[in-house]
């Protein structure tokens, strides 16, 4: 039973994790980007839009090629200019980092150098810029959250509904929270907009992404996200093997146990 209480310790953590953003939503924004193609490319992927979003007063921070090409008059119909436009918004970003380099940020997937700040971060080094780092501390991956809370399945690669199917999980999770979609798009489609020069759509992406983003941390906090993950997905053990639980950790009394099982079932439903 070692693996349940692995799985136990490790929920508790993550909900902590929620309890402390949530008491600190005044410090913690949500961020999300677009991007090009991760394949069939030789190099590191252009950034098209950043997103930085106050989890407490939806304030919007927003840096993307198709702001950045109307604001300098340049149309991003070569490298050169896909360069500058880029740099450009690489450029705000990192100014705000500057003077936020210590908050909370809230993101989905951002963990490594294909996807993520350290993909930004290298990014703005090929185009000439000196980034910002935000600490590893103050990183929070809400959909490896989710997974510690509602097991791997707690929400499909793919789901469709009504005669649409919907790609990714930060889709399909929306889709089953009835959480507004329009503009987002998945990321296929994101690098087909890309190839397309269809900057609008990544801008208008991004932002409602962020927009879902808040909304799922919400209902975590809340206990009323609506998933998929079964009860011993969640907690990591049938019900009818709590005598054995007890058995092998004395640490847990029979009244800790009945605590447990109305706390894990009330949050369960």
């Amino acid at each position: 039973m070692s693996s349940a209480i692995e799985r136990l310790n490790n929920r508790k953590k993550n909900r902590k994790y929620i309890e402390d953003i949530y008491l600190d939503k005044s410090n913690t924004y949500i961020i999300h980007y677009s991007c090009q193609s991760f394949y069939n490319n030789s190099k590191s992927v252009r950034v098209t839009s950043i997103g930085v979003r106050n989890l407490e007063s939806a304030q919007t921070h927003y840096w993307s090629m198709w702001h950045a090409s109307e604001k300098l008059k340049i149309e991003p119909d070569c490298e050169e200019h896909l360069d500058i436009l880029e740099k450009s918004i690489l450029d705000s970003y990192f100014d705000f980092l500057k003077n936020h380099q210590t908050n909370k940020y809230l993101h989905w997937n951002m963990r490594d150098a294909n996807y993520g700040f350290q993909a930004l971060e290298h990014r703005y080094e090929v185009l000439g810029g000196t980034p910002i780092r935000i600490p590893d501390s103050c990183k929070f991956d809400l959909a490896r959250i989710l997974v510690a809370l509602y097991g791997r399945n707690y929400a499909n690669h793919s789901y469709e509904h009504k005669d649409k199917v919907y790609s990714g999980r930060m889709m399909v999770l929306a889709v089953l929270n009835n959480v507004a979609i329009k503009d987002a798009m998945s990321g296929k489609e994101e690098a087909e907009a890309f190839e397309q020069s269809n900057y609008q759509a990544l801008h208008l992406s991004t932002s409602r992404k962020l927009d879902m983003i808040a909304n799922f941390f919400d209902r975590t906090h809340a206990n009323t996200l609506k998933h998929n993950g079964t009860f011993k997905e969640i907690y990591g053990f049938h019900l009818s093997t709590l005598p054995e639980l007890v058995k092998n950790n004395p640490l847990y009394t029979a009244l800790g146990i009945l605590g447990t099982i109305i706390g894990i079932i009330w949050k369960f439903i």
